[in-house]
């Protein structure tokens, strides 16, 4: 019986661990099967993921190409857009021949660019159709040849950096791409030999017509000239040159008519009003001739202006400088004695 027993207890314990065993690769089976599906996913959603980012990139490569087809378009319109306008610019269009504009005329038809005219010019002309820009061309002074000085779009140049004193030649022409007009004709404009305003034209005048400008008929024309010369020059050497005998003393003065109403060597305004030299009374030739001696031009009946006169002074004796002109009243007027220009 005990032999029984014991041969029946291990055959249940057999058949137990067989049961264990079995249990445990059923589990182990069960284990794998669920690392193999995870697995998969894991590759089933990586290869989703694939086929996404492939989409994806076929998208931006479609929006790519589509950027680049109409960037390609855009730029072969520009240039399609540059050619004609190049192609229109390079057509010759007929342009006509500018136009000077004279300069601004003051009371006594001379021509006044008051303010810094010994440097610079203003010059003007009327616009041309169909015009682009303006070619502007000098002669004169420093410019011993034509030289083109300014292409603009403008219609009204300032020509700086002139010489004073100096008669200045231009011409202009009108230019559209490759066309251009025929030249203008040449206009002349001269800068002053000292910069003034119209008080300062005023005050030459008036001094003058006090001395000589009142006297009647041709054979006082030198006079009316020379006095113009006088009363100019004396300020130019002064403010201009350092030189003459008055420079010490009319350098002080920034304008001509304070040399001329309060330096004491000439007349005060009051002065000269008393006089009856008040300048609605200036007679036309006194002022043509202060514009000839501003500008050292003729100007007044073809008489000469002269650079080198400076003296004039009202007293009664003689001197050997040919360039004095002196003057003294008397009773019906001023007399005046010219050793050179007039006697």
């Amino acid at each position: 019986m005990g032999i029984i027993s014991n041969t029946s207890s291990e055959g249940v314990t057999s058949k137990l661990n067989k049961a264990i065993t079995a249990i445990l690769a059923i589990s182990i089976l069960f284990v794998s099967c669920i690392g193999e599906t995870k697995a998969y996913a894991a590759e089933t959603e990586t290869a989703a993921t694939a086929v996404t980012a492939q989409a994806e990139e076929k998208a931006e490569t479609k929006q790519e190409t589509a950027a680049s087809t109409a960037a390609t378009t855009t730029a072969t319109k520009t240039a399609a857009t540059t050619t004609a306008a190049k192609t229109t610019a390079a057509k010759k269009v007929t342009l006509k021949t500018p136009v000077f504009v004279g300069e601004a005329k003051y009371d006594s038809g001379a021509t006044h660019p008051y303010n810094a005219q010994t440097s610079q010019l203003i010059v003007r002309y009327k616009a041309v159709k169909n015009a682009e820009k303006y070619q502007l061309y000098i002669k004169g002074g420093k410019y011993k040849k034509w030289t083109k000085i300014k292409t603009t779009a403008d219609t009204k140049v300032k020509v700086k950096k002139l010489q004073r004193g100096t008669t200045y030649k231009f011409k202009v022409r009108a230019v559209s791409g490759s066309s251009k007009s025929e030249f203008s004709k040449t206009q002349k404009l001269s800068t002053a030999v000292m910069d003034y305003d119209v008080y300062g034209y005023q005050a030459i005048c008036r001094i003058v017509f006090h001395e000589v400008g009142g006297m009647a008929g041709e054979m006082w024309d030198k006079p009316i000239v020379y006095v113009s010369d006088c009363v100019v020059n004396r300020f130019v050497a002064a403010k201009y040159t350092g030189k003459g005998v008055w420079a010490s003393y009319y350098k002080r003065y920034n304008t001509v008519q304070d040399m001329i109403y309060l330096s004491g060597n000439f007349m005060s305004s009051y002065g000269l009003a008393a006089d009856g030299a008040i300048y609605s009374r200036v007679p036309k030739r006194v002022k043509v001739a202060a514009y000839g001696a501003l500008y050292n031009k003729t100007a007044l009946n073809g008489i000469k202006n002269d650079s080198t006169v400076y003296y004039w002074c009202n007293r009664p004796y003689y001197s050997s400088d040919s360039r004095i002109a002196y003057s003294f009243k008397i009773p019906w007027g001023y007399f005046n004695v010219w050793r050179e220009y007039w006697g």
